[in-house]
């Protein structure tokens, strides 16, 4: 007959593996994501603006602007963490001819495409865009690149279009030039002014088209040009910092000065830094945010940028936010029970400290970016 103190050590050890399932699951999740790529191939001609087009994508400086090279006689592969952008050769050309370009290319391994022009697609790419739409059936996103120029020149010119009859006569003769295929949208964008035009519509497209991991990576990934795709991104750091608060709390490497917590910080470290990448405000996007920022109202958002930055920085500073945050929400509840129930608890409590700073941590991030995009927003509108 088992003792009714035999059962409850039982009980404990159970409930204790249980929990220890759970944080196990989350670090499980975590490293799916970060295994998570995808993958975008661009398309179109040398000039029209593809390497500031994918940086617009990311809001980052990822590709070189204005190569001294008149053609792509290469793909070029640029990262941004989970997403993989791809400058693609010519079709149709000596090195790429038309009926082996697919395969050259390895294009069936793609998830998505971005064509791009600023002015009319050629006979090569309709070509293209039929294998790989059409053949294939790959998402394919048709952009007409530096919209804000044509409106300017069409100003310049004495042309008394509207905005919106502009846009209409370029969708018509781009949908000619792609004759007989069907288009569905054609996206006018612009590099320099991201946030307006048609580019947030096309990054809320391609992300739509996408579900699971790969979704949430180009959520996260992309650049937020809108509130909406900023509140997103909320949602998924926060679901981010849980996964990490899983696995330091699982891992439990370092006990926290005046708490009975133990907890992997190192771990925090990382978790600070891929809510502060979601974001795009690490110590690499500085000098981007310089640029971008300038004037005395810029000048105080990046020192502000900066100065949350270094708040979070190192272990040490890490550990000093712990130990207040744990002291404020937490140390009263546990400290009664934890003699008493001790690992179970501990790992428990690990989790909810761990989590808790997770969340502050998106908080402020979260309210930089949105000063960020409220700025940006003032200057391109």
């Amino acid at each position: 007959m088992t003792s009714p103190d035999s059962q409850s050590r039982s009980n404990s050890t159970d409930a204790e593996q249980t929990l220890r399932d759970f944080l196990a699951q989350f670090a499980k999740k975590r490293a799916e994501y970060e295994a998570t790529q995808i993958k975008c191939g661009i398309v179109g001609r040398s000039g029209v603006g593809k390497s500031s087009l994918m940086n617009a994508i990311v809001d980052k400086k990822l590709a070189p602007v204005g190569s001294s090279k008149e053609t792509t006689l290469e793909a070029h592969e640029y990262v941004h963490r989970g997403l993989v952008l791809v400058d693609l050769p010519g079709c149709g050309t000596k090195t790429y001819p038309t009926k082996t370009y697919v395969g050259q290319l390895s294009l069936k391994s793609y998830d998505f495409f971005i064509f791009a022009t600023d002015a009319r697609f050629f006979e090569d790419e309709a070509t293209v865009y039929d294998m790989l739409a059409v053949q294939l059936k790959k998402p394919c996103f048709l952009t007409r690149n530096k919209f804000d120029l044509a409106l300017s020149n069409a100003i310049d010119d004495g042309s008394t279009l509207s905005e919106g009859e502009l846009k209409q006569e370029i969708e018509g003769d781009i949908r000619k030039n792609l004759a007989p295929h069907v288009v569905e949208k054609i996206y006018m964008v612009s590099s320099r002014k991201p946030t307006m035009y048609d580019l947030p519509d096309l990054l809320e497209d391609i992300t739509k088209t996408f579900s699971g991991m790969k979704r949430m990576r180009l959520e996260n990934d992309f650049a937020a040009l809108t509130r909406e795709a900023l509140e997103q991104k909320k949602k998924n750091a926060l679901q981010v910092a849980a996964w990490y608060a899983g696995g330091a709390a699982l891992n439990g490497l370092n006990p926290i000065p005046g708490l009975d917590v133990a907890i992997d910080v190192a771990m925090l470290i990382k978790m600070v830094y891929d809510v502060s990448s979601i974001y795009n405000i690490t110590p690499e996007q500085q000098s981007y945010w310089e640029k971008m920022m300038g004037g005395p109202q810029g000048i105080a958002l990046i020192t502000k940028m900066a100065a949350l930055m270094s708040k979070y920085g190192t272990e040490a500073a890490v550990t000093v936010v712990l130990k207040t945050l744990g002291k404020r929400e937490f140390t009263n509840v546990f400290k009664y029970v934890l003699p008493f129930i001790g690992p179970l608890v501990a790992s428990g409590a690990g989790y909810y400290l761990t989590y808790n700073f997770g969340a502050s941590v998106v908080e402020e991030y979260h309210a930089m970016a949105e000063e960020l995009l409220a700025e940006c927003l003032r200057r391109q509108g």
